[in-house]
């Protein structure tokens, strides 16, 4: 039977490329005002590399699961 952390962990992981590699080839930035200080960020970039190490989170689950011995 097809572990569900599998297929989520994918589209995680392609998602998470897939906008890691927008970010990268098209730097649009988001200036925010903070307490009289702008900061500068890449949405793209920082949002797909945090989808990516979720989805690298998943895969790492289902390998440790798998690595469990079963009774």
């Amino acid at each position: 039977m097809l572990d569900i952390r599998i297929p989520i962990a994918a589209l995680f992981i392609v998602v998470g490329v897939l906008l890691v590699g927008y970010g990268l080839a098209v730097p649009t930035s988001v200036d925010v005002p903070v307490n009289g200080n702008t900061y500068t960020f890449n949405l793209n970039r920082d949002w797909g590399a945090m989808i990516l190490l979720f989805g690298i989170f998943m895969g790492a689950l289902v390998k440790m699961d798998k690595a469990k011995p079963s009774k």
